[in-house]
């Protein structure tokens, strides 16, 4: 099962940043971080691969992400 908490930094609960978990382990993160007009407004990375990220336009899309590598083979998430 998928779910999402709030990412929390320092006990301190991170604003518009969430923490993807499959069956209660995390794999990733989302974030709304807007840069500037013309960049994609979600950052999103995967745990078990730190050259794992990348932008994306909406929340489902970095979601989308993180699952279709937190799923493929091999990974600890699968």
């Amino acid at each position: 099962m998928w779910t999402r908490s709030q990412t929390v930094v320092d006990g301190k609960p991170v604003s518009g940043d969430w923490t993807i978990f499959r069956n209660d382990m995390p794999v990733g993160r989302i974030c709304y971080d807007p840069k500037q007009p013309g960049i994609a407004a979600w950052a999103w990375s995967v745990q078990q691969d730190p050259n794992a990220g990348g932008r994306a336009w909406t929340e489902e899309a970095a979601l989308s992400a993180i699952k279709d590598i937190a799923m493929k083979p091999g990974n600890a998430a699968a």
